[in-house]
């Protein structure tokens, strides 16, 4: 339609023709407007902005807490439209494997990444690169060395794993020896939960430092280890597995060896196979955190940038945990702490 004749038209005939005519004319008028308001509307919908990506790259794709974390970046990107990727390498230590993720990432211009960096500074060139392409970052469960993301964000890890160190230390009153079955020598997240449950430890001055395997969030290695240790030292009496794929390597080690009874078992996640040895008593304490909430508070992160990229953020955004214990997984606290985790759970 040609809104511009069509509009002089009915003003002409508005001033020439009977009343009826005129009633029809301002119709047509009101007609010919809307029409034209339709066309600049569609005109402006179509050059609206793209919707945004969001990419979330973890360490592993095997890994049951990734994938939770997953779901919880999904759903905070709904909330604001926005598209969402997973890609992850099927093992942990393939470390060039995410690095090369990240890469591909800025090659596909997604609008943000939210990542789990495996290594601290292998992991660092590729972020520097998105964050000078305009695409932010934010790191979660592990952070970088130096922080150069939009920010990071995790559970107090040394303080988390202080608490599950205490625990074990006083069911057996103070004195015997413990091992550590980490999942990583590199990760950040790692790291500080090795170093807080050793520094926990040395408030016991009868507690005995026995050693440590790494397991690389791998249950069957850690199971293997946790057998051969046990196996060469019966005076252990208390093994941590750092995170939710240790912590089930060494509940498997235990139980099959019927040391329950013996071996103060402690962990770190308390996903759902953690949940099921808790509540058999195999497993007698874990931290537990939300992944949930991790992937939200990620995606809030960057939708906050999104609107504001001048908005300084700062380096840490600490998240809560909860240590969940063989005596208090049906409180109402515990439960509710796991919801966060597993939706529906009733105890």
């Amino acid at each position: 339609m040609n809104t511009k004749t069509e509009y002089k038209e009915i003003v002409m005939n508005t001033k020439t023709d009977s009343h009826d005519a005129g009633v029809f004319a301002r119709h047509r008028l009101g007609l010919a407007i809307g029409a034209l308001m339709g066309t600049m509307l569609a005109s402006s919908s179509a050059m609206a902005a793209p919707q945004k990506v969001i990419e979330f790259i973890p360490t592993s794709s095997a890994t049951p807490y990734f994938l939770r974390e997953y779901d919880g970046v999904k759903k905070e990107a709904k909330k604001y439209g926005y598209k969402t990727l997973f890609q992850a390498p099927s093992v942990a230590t393939h470390i060039s494997t995410q690095i090369g993720m990240v890469y591909t990432a800025i090659t596909r211009k997604v609008n943000g990444i939210v990542l789990v960096p495996y290594s601290p500074t292998g992991l660092l060139p590729p972020v520097e690169k998105a964050m000078a392409h305009h695409i932010p970052v934010v790191v979660t469960d592990s952070t970088l060395t130096p922080m150069k993301a939009l920010t990071f964000t995790a559970v107090p890890d040394k303080k988390a794993a202080a608490a599950v160190a205490s625990y074990a230390a006083k069911m057996v009153h103070g004195h015997g020896e413990y091992a550590i079955i980490d999942y990583n020598l590199s990760d950040t997240s790692a790291r500080y939960r090795r170093d807080g449950f050793e520094a926990a430890m040395a408030k016991f001055p009868g507690m005995k430092f026995a050693g440590l395997q790494i397991s690389h969030s791998v249950p069957e290695t850690a199971l293997r280890e946790t057998e051969a240790m046990l196996t060469s030292n019966p005076k252990i009496n208390v093994v941590f597995g750092a995170n939710d794929r240790s912590a089930l390597g060494v509940a498997m080690a235990v139980k099959r060896m019927h040391l329950q009874n013996k071996v103060v078992v402690v962990g770190f996640d308390a996903d759902l196979g953690e949940l099921g040895y808790i509540k058999s008593g195999v497993i007698k304490a874990s931290a537990l955190q939300s992944p949930l909430l991790m992937g939200e508070t990620a995606v809030k992160v960057l939708h906050e940038h999104f609107i504001d990229p001048t908005k300084k953020f700062p380096q840490y955004i600490p998240l809560p945990y909860h240590l969940v214990t063989y005596k208090n997984y049906n409180s109402p606290a515990s439960v509710s702490a796991i919801r966060q985790y597993l939706a529906g759970y009733k105890g």
